[in-house]
């Protein structure tokens, strides 16, 4: 998921989003590849925007730890450009940068802060709430937009509405299931891989109604089996109630 650029710092945040596009792993900043090459000319480039725009410089900051997986890094980058104001992007890019990171809980509670119609921000994030798992917040944001007559793609709209039905009915709520995807995020970050989440509705009435948080994984799958097993043993371990309506899968993908 691409960080959104802001004008002072949209060369920076642009390359910053083009090294992600080339692997869906993370940086290993110790080894000497094209990628940790490139990572390292962006922190030279930022290091240099402090001088001129610190608050951007900051948010690039958190943009460019969260491609070697480092949480600290993102927390502290996008916390130091927050406190010195909303730049409008620095907030947008804290929501998409917890999903990159796999924190979905802290992606909600972000995308709760601003995702709401009267923040200006609804369109532009919309979907990054509902990967963040937050379909009944995104469908209520959605409702109230209606009301406000804001344009936006509505073409996935009916797909989120049904979504939230079949979720309510069977009584999860958004935070349920961000405390499941939080495993799985654990698990993801162990094999330095990071999230692409593809939220998925069945729809067959008599047999079964459900939604699936799919997780393309660029491994065989023989060992996206294993992963599916290790993040059951996590299930267990973090308490996590299995209802067969909300699933959460790792699927093979070509690398």
């Amino acid at each position: 998921m691409k960080a959104l650029p802001q004008p002072k710092t949209n060369e920076i945040i642009e390359q910053i989003n083009t090294v992600q596009a080339e692997s869906s792993y993370y940086i290993d900043p110790m080894q000497l590849t094209g990628r940790s090459r490139a990572y390292r000319l962006i922190k030279r480039d930022i290091d240099g925007l402090f001088a001129v725009d610190a608050r951007g410089a900051w948010e690039a900051t958190g943009a460019l730890k969260a491609l070697i997986g480092d949480w600290v890094g993102v927390q502290e980058g996008f916390g130091a450009s927050l406190a010195l104001g909303d730049s409008g992007t620095n907030r947008m890019n804290w929501v998409i940068n917890c999903l990159n990171l796999g924190m979905f809980s802290m992606s909600q509670e972000a995308y709760a802060q601003i995702g709401e119609p009267e923040q200006g921000y609804f369109s532009k994030l919309l979907a990054t709430g509902v990967r963040a798992g937050a379909i009944d917040l995104a469908v209520c944001f959605a409702e109230r937009a209606k009301e406000m007559k804001i344009s936006w793609d509505a073409s996935h709209a009916d797909e989120v509405v049904k979504m939230q039905e079949v979720l309510r009915t069977a009584g999860i709520s958004d935070n349920q299931i961000a405390r499941h995807l939080d495993v799985a995020g654990e698990v993801l970050r162990r094999h330095h891989i990071r999230p692409a989440v593809v939220p998925r509705l069945t729809l067959a009435d008599g047999f079964f109604r459900g939604v699936t948080y799919a997780f393309p994984v660029p491994v065989s799958a023989d060992d996206a089996f294993a992963m599916n097993m290790e993040l059951a043993v996590e299930e267990v371990e973090a308490g996590i109630e299995k209802d067969v309506v909300f699933d959460v899968v790792f699927e093979a993908v070509p690398a």
